[in-house]
């Protein structure tokens, strides 16, 4: 499988966890929420069950009273009643007492009667109550359910993503180990060609039957620059492009950021300091706006780097070990680590 392909992999999966993680929150908090509503649910359960047994009690106190009264009456009997009424003085007394019995017995039916409508309703309330809480706690059960499920797609799905990565990073392993391989390869080989050619020449070297007098070398070309101080300086630094960074050269042949301004501007024969902060105090500080060829410009908060503007938003420098002096647009990377600019002539 290509290196392409499993990259593909990867991001797919990535949306497809992405996706199940985001259900997993959602079904998480569905299932909180079926827990407060089962809180609820156990709370009016309970309630009911509570005003039930307390209908039962009240229902139950009503029924011994009448049966006790009714106990009474029936060992009484017929004399006994007629007592209770004859027991009057008067016959309003007697008519009263009777009015009194038949009262009480119709008000205890009536109380009984009305005490056992209400607890069937509240019966029915606890059935109801009963079942609202065996609703709730299937709920949650399903919802708990519906929440490991995607929990466990989501860690399925992780584990998938991490075995493509393996194999990613196994990828792009072989192919740095192929290519390196294929590099020491062709340095042998060039070696090997190297090594053919010096041979070759030594031995056309010793086949000379006279030697040949070297011609004498040529004078050190002088170059002459003309112009303001700032016009040499960029002429004297755009001669030195392609020339390798070193840390702390200063030149002729190899060149660190603040060395190649220091060597341009000598040049023009202004003397600066071999260290990007010390030419930041030089000269006259510009705006980004102002910027005119031959003003150096600087880089990081710590001012670690800087190079000299050339014009049309570009600046040369010497950026880095590895790295030659080269032209660069004054913009995307350096223009978020810009710090300040400087005139050192004009």
């Amino acid at each position: 499988m290509a290196s392409a392909d499993v990259a593909s992999q990867i991001r797919d999966e990535q949306v497809q966890l992405d996706r199940l993680n985001m259900q997993a929150e959602a079904a998480a908090e569905r299932y909180n929420a079926g827990r407060i509503a089962l809180v609820g649910s156990q709370q009016r359960s309970a309630l009911a069950q509570a005003r039930l047994h307390a209908q039962d009690t009240q229902v139950a106190s009503l029924r011994s009273q009448a049966g006790a009264f009714a106990a009474r009456v029936y060992m009484q009997g017929p004399a006994g009643q007629a007592v209770a009424i004859m027991g009057g003085t008067t016959p309003e007394q007697v008519l009263g007492q009777l009015s009194v019995l038949n009262n009480i017995s119709r008000d205890q039916a009536q109380v009984l009667s009305l005490l056992a409508t209400a607890r069937h309703r509240q019966a029915q309330a606890t059935a109801d109550a009963a079942q609202a809480l065996a609703a709730a706690k299937a709920t949650v059960t399903k919802l708990e359910a519906d929440k490991q499920a995607v929990e466990s797609s989501a860690v399925q799905a992780q584990q998938v993503l991490k075995q493509l990565q393996a194999k990613q990073a196994q990828l792009i392993q072989a192919a740095k180990d192929a290519a390196a391989k294929r590099a020491a390869q062709a340095r042998a080989a060039a070696l090997a060609e190297q090594a053919r050619q010096a041979q070759a020449a030594l031995v056309a070297f010793r086949s000379q039957p006279v030697a040949v007098e070297a011609p004498p070398a040529a004078p050190a070309r002088v170059v002459h620059y003309s112009g303001s101080a700032a016009q040499v300086a960029v002429q004297v630094a755009m001669s030195e492009l392609g020339k390798s960074y070193v840390w702390g050269a200063s030149g002729p042949d190899t060149f660190d950021c603040s060395g190649l301004t220091m060597y341009a501007y000598a040049a023009a024969g202004i003397s600066l300091p071999h260290f990007a902060a010390a030419q930041f105090n030089e000269g006259r500080h510009v705006s980004q706006g102002e910027l005119q060829p031959g003003d150096l410009v600087f880089f990081e908060s710590d001012l670690g780097h800087m190079g000299m503007y050339i014009g049309n938003g570009q600046f040369l420098h010497a950026p880095h070990t590895g790295d030659v002096v080269k032209i660069s647009p004054l913009s995307g990377y350096y223009q978020q680590q810009y710090a300040g600019a400087v005139r050192i002539a004009g």
